[in-house]
C-alpha cells in the first residue's frame, strides 16, 4: 500500500518595528511592533518599550510568536533586521543581553516557528498605519480649557 504524504506550507508570518524620535534626542522615543500574517490579513500592532532597534525588532518577534503560536501552530516568522535574525539563531553565543536570551528561550520552547530575515517586509505598513493611527488619536484631543 502506497502512503501518500501532503506537505502544507507554512504561514509566513512577517514582523517589523519603528522607534520615533530617534534622530532627536530632545525627544522621547516611542517604540511599536507589528505583524502581519501572509496571506490572511491577520495582523496587530501594539507599543512597547524600547529605545534600541534591536531590542524593539526583539520585541516585534516575540510579541507574533505569543499572539500566534496556539492559532498557528507553525510558522515562519521572516524579520528585516539581518542582525537580530542571525544573532538569535546562532548557538552557543557569550553573554547574550537578557531580551535576545528570551527570544533564544521563546524560539527553543516553539520548535515550529522558524525565524528567517528578509529585505522588503509587508509588516512595515501595518506598523506605520497604528502609529499614524495613535498620533491622530492624540491630535484629535480637545485642548484643556
Amino acid at each position: 500500500m502506497k502512503v501518500r504524504q501532503f506537505f502544507s506550507k507554512t504561514p509566513k508570518v512577517y514582523v517589523d518595528a519603528k522607534i520615533l524620535n530617534m534622530h532627536d534626542p530632545g525627544l522621547p522615543r516611542e517604540a511599536y511592533v507589528g505583524y502581519l500574517v501572509e496571506g490572511s490579513g491577520e495582523h496587530n500592532a501594539k507599543k512597547v518599550e524600547a529605545t534600541e532597534s534591536d531590542d524593539a525588532e526583539v520585541l516585534a518577534i516575540l510579541f507574533a510568536v505569543e499572539e500566534l503560536k496556539d492559532s498557528l501552530g507553525g510558522f515562519t516568522i521572516v524579520c528585516d533586521h539581518e542582525s537580530v535574525v542571525s544573532e538569535a539563531n546562532r548557538e552557543g553565543v557569550k553573554n547574550p543581553d537578557r531580551l535576545m536570551e528570551k527570544l533564544r528561550k521563546t524560539l527553543r520552547d516553539n520548535p515550529s516557528v522558524q525565524l528567517r530575515v528578509l529585505q522588503a517586509n509587508p509588516a512595515h505598513g501595518i506598523v506605520t498605519a497604528y502609529v499614524n493611527a495613535e498620533n491622530a488619536k492624540l491630535n484629535s484631543k480637545p485642548e484643556p480649557p
